[in-house]
């Protein structure tokens, strides 16, 4: 499962630097793909993508290295080491599972009841916020026909 963790730093920081270059190539002089108001929209809607992909990414990177404590095993591990987030913050947990769509360790107690063990709430906040301001701008430049200008070969 640690080997995960390295693949997904990866492969967010590849999105990240392509949201910020093509953000950063819609304002720089050269650049004719979007134009008027379109070109300054366009910048905050990838540097949204790219905050949402680096917050989101930081939080499956945390609920892997939380997977990893878990499996670990050795001394002390039944049924996961005390540094596993369901052991220290919740008394009688036996099991757990991860969801990464909502970035939560789903801790199972003794009785069967599922308690929630959330990842940090400011990387949960900054992904939906940063996810939801891309989406809008996007939608924004959709409907505006926010469609690339092609460029012009002068003659």
């Amino acid at each position: 499962m640690i080997l995960f963790v390295p693949a997904v730093l990866l492969g967010a920081l590849a999105l990240i630097v392509f949201f910020l270059l093509r953000g950063l190539a819609a304002v720089l002089p050269g650049g004719r793909q979007w134009s008027g108001w379109r070109r300054v929209a366009v910048v905050p809607a990838f540097v949204c993508a790219a905050t949402a992909t680096a917050a989101y990414s930081m939080g499956v990177v945390i609920l892997l290295l939380t997977m990893t404590v878990a499996e670990d095993g050795g001394t002390d591990s039944a049924p996961f080491p005390y540094n596993h987030p369901c052991r220290e913050q919740l008394t009688g947990a036996v099991d757990y599972e991860v969801d990464f769509l909502t970035l939560r360790t789903v801790c199972v107690m003794e009785g069967g009841a599922r308690r929630t063990v959330d990842v940090p709430q400011g990387v949960r906040l900054t992904a939906a916020a940063s996810a939801a301001g891309a989406a809008v701008l996007g939608g924004i430049l959709l409907a505006a026909g926010g469609r690339p200008v092609p460029a012009r070969v002068d003659q």
